[in-house]
């Protein structure tokens, strides 16, 4: 048996997929402080110290934050 379709009836190829990109938020995309030691005594040394673990202290919350949201994010 033989179908006969008219040029009237000619199906529409279907669009192609867009990318949509989804960037985490801003907030924990902001580059890390590192303050430069200028210090010249023992005491200066533990005060750097001190500064330069609370600025690892917020930049490894920013890569906390980046790892959940990835997580809750990703698409199955």
């Amino acid at each position: 048996m033989m179908l006969s379709v008219s040029c009237a009836e000619r199906v529409k190829p279907a669009p192609a997929p867009q990318l949509i990109y989804v960037y985490p938020p801003a907030v924990l995309l902001q580059q890390c402080e590192q303050t430069p030691f200028t210090g010249t005594t023992f005491g200066d040394a533990v005060l750097a110290l001190q500064v330069a673990q609370n600025e690892l202290d917020v930049c490894a919350s920013r890569i906390e934050g980046l790892i959940k949201w990835q997580r809750d994010n990703v698409t199955k």
